[in-house]
């Protein structure tokens, strides 16, 4: 099996795989992006673009994830710090089974960036390899400059997420919990919700804290209890 091979350091959380992505009403999210993994040739590049939250860094993350799991060569590049990188990192990455881009509308101010990536793509779809990007909007309203770039990504196959609402939010608390063998009841998931950070990131890391002190203190999660370890 190959291993992961970044340029930049970016962590892949374990547990944001494609099957424990909560798609909300968004099921065909996770097949899509399967099936693109798993014959990119001849096919459009993906592009899911949605607002912070909305889960498109998990599915980033979850096809690197997928990528090794099926013996191929990735490499997620986390754009928002393009300024201390150089466009010459995109350099022979066609090599690679799978590239993911990750937060593209960084570098709406950057021509040299823009072009990198306009070359990337056509050298990724010409060896008929993986190409995954990430936005926050869809390509007309990314302020590029380069307009074969706005072009190409038009031309990818997009897929728009959408925001969890509480009680999507609620569920996946709910089934994370789970996962970790602890049952965590309505009333504790609507506390957390109505008491702490709001996006999935920051919930499930209070719920990992939380699953660590109930086998230390050897305690179910109720609102008492999670007071006592939150406050």
């Amino acid at each position: 099996m190959q291993p992961l091979q970044y340029t930049l350091a970016v962590t892949l959380p374990d547990d944001e795989t494609l099957d424990s992505f909560y798609a909300a009403g968004q099921t065909e999210a996770v097949s899509i992006v399967k099936r693109y993994l798993q014959q990119p040739g001849g096919q459009p590049p993906l592009y899911l673009f949605g607002a912070s939250g909305s889960g498109k860094s998990h599915l980033l993350y979850a096809s690197c994830i997928f990528a090794q799991e099926h013996g191929l060569t990735s490499q997620l590049l986390a754009l928002q710090d393009y300024q201390q990188l150089s466009p010459r990192l995109l350099d022979n990455l066609e090599q690679l089974d799978v590239v993911c881009l990750d937060n593209i509308q960084a570098i709406a101010d950057d021509l040299s960036w823009q072009i990198a990536i306009f070359d990337l793509y056509n050298r990724m779809v010409e060896q008929g390899k993986a190409l995954i990007i990430v936005a926050n909007q869809p390509p007309p309203q990314l302020g590029f400059k380069l307009a074969d770039l706005v072009s190409r990504l038009q031309a990818c196959h997009s897929l728009q997420l959408r925001l969890l609402t509480d009680d999507d939010k609620q569920k996946l608390l709910k089934q994370k919990a789970h996962q970790r063998g602890m049952e965590l009841g309505d009333d504790v998931a609507r506390f957390l919700l109505n008491r702490y950070e709001r996006d999935i990131r920051s919930l499930v890391a209070i719920l990992d804290q939380l699953d660590k002190a109930s086998i230390v203190h050897q305690r179910k999660l109720t609102i008492p209890f999670v007071k006592s370890i939150l406050i």
